[in-house]
C-alpha cells in the first residue's frame, strides 16, 4: 500500500506535491492506487516516495521515479 504523509495542492494545475510511504518498492509504479491523493490530481516534480526498507525515490519532470543510490 502506497499513503500520502503530507500533501500541498496546486488547484491550478491540478498537481500535487507529496511525500508518500510505500511498504516496497515494487509497488510504486505509475498505476499504483494511492491512499489520500485526492482524484483528477497528478504527482508534482519533487515530490518523494519513502518505503518500508528505507529506499527513498523523487519525481521527476517527466514523471518517473527517480531512486536514490541506483
Amino acid at each position: 500500500m502506497i499513503k500520502v504523509q503530507s500533501l500541498t495542492l496546486n488547484e491550478k494545475d491540478k498537481t500535487a506535491d507529496v511525500s508518500l510511504f510505500s511498504d516496497t518498492k515494487s509497488e510504486v509504479t505509475n498505476s499504483a492506487t494511492i491512499v489520500g491523493l485526492p482524484e483528477g490530481y497528478d504527482i508534482a516534480q519533487g515530490s518523494s516516495v519513502m518505503t518500508a526498507s528505507g529506499e527513498l525515490a523523487f519525481m521527476k519532470s517527466d514523471g518517473t521515479w527517480n531512486w536514490v543510490g541506483e
